[in-house]
């Protein structure tokens, strides 16, 4: 169906949804190709009820090396680098198509949990510190490449890093462009595992199938309510928490999780 992203429906209820980055020759940088057809995936599992985790791969060695400006531009966005920066218009809407993928990524309700199976930098390293949850490989290291060609985390990292890695770790990493390790990211707080290579597939499968049996709803808006009340004081946090408390009350689920407590089994939840 995509020429550069693979997806795989897997889970118990066929809930999880696998997306794979599919240019292994390029160690999957992100061509506009890509970018495009990422976006495409997540707007659909948007609107899809039955994905209840988002999980991103890469294929072959490599995760993402970032951002790949060479060739296969639409028509009108140019960036051109060899001349420097003389179209502005023009590269403000290349930049356009970058930064509305990961709002996208952004916007999915379901839970999103990044593994990362090797090098990881520039915007591949902004698609994990976006994502929810993250299990890395030890074969995997990462890099604000950005910083390295006089640029920037520019999709993103400035604001997500500082949130997932702490604000001095993400200084560092910001201002140097040095790659840090797996060993190194798991201890600052970028993933939730970190295993060896052979055992990245199956643990990232065991947190995804624990996100899958979950409550879709309380889920949705546990992230929801995660995301949009860091820049409120607790009491106005709590006063939406409880507006978007009627949402899950009145659920089948909430009824289920009641029901399965009482009976002493694990609840079944449908998301309804």
């Amino acid at each position: 169906m995509y020429e550069t992203v693979l997806t795989d429906r897997r889970g118990e209820t066929g809930g999880i949804l696998w997306v794979t980055l599919n240019r292994p020759e390029k160690l999957n940088a992100l061509s506009m190709t890509l970018f495009r057809e990422l976006r495409e995936v997540f707007e659909a599992a948007r609107v899809d009820r039955s994905v209840r985790c988002v999980v991103i791969t890469g294929a072959g060695r490599g995760f993402c090396a970032g951002a790949d400006f060479s060739g296969g531009r639409p028509e009108g966005l140019k960036y051109p680098y060899s001349e420097g920066p003389t179209d502005l218009e023009g590269a403000r809407l290349f930049f356009r198509n970058e930064s509305e993928t990961y709002l996208a990524l952004r916007k999915l309700d379901v839970p999103v949990i990044a593994s990362v199976n090797g090098v990881c930098v520039g915007a591949g390293f902004d698609m994990v510190a976006h994502c929810d949850m993250a299990v890395a490989s030890t074969a995997a290291r990462f890099q604000v490449a950005y910083v390295k060609r006089g640029l920037f985390a520019d999709l993103g990292g400035f604001w997500s890093l500082p949130r997932v890695i702490g604000w001095r770790k993400a200084m560092e990493m910001m201002t140097t462009g040095r790659f840090m390790p797996a060993e190194e990211a798991h201890a600052a707080g970028l993933t939730n595992y970190l295993v060896p290579p052979e055992e990245l597939e199956a643990k990232t499968m065991e947190l995804a199938r624990a996100v899958e049996a979950g409550p879709p709803l309380g889920q949705k808006l546990g992230k929801y309510l995660a995301y949009h009340t860091q820049t409120m004081d607790l009491e106005a946090a709590l006063e939406f928490s409880g507006m978007a408390l009627s949402t899950t009350a009145m659920s089948e689920d909430r009824r289920e999780g009641g029901v399965s407590f009482s009976e002493k089994r694990e609840p079944r939840f449908t998301g309804r």
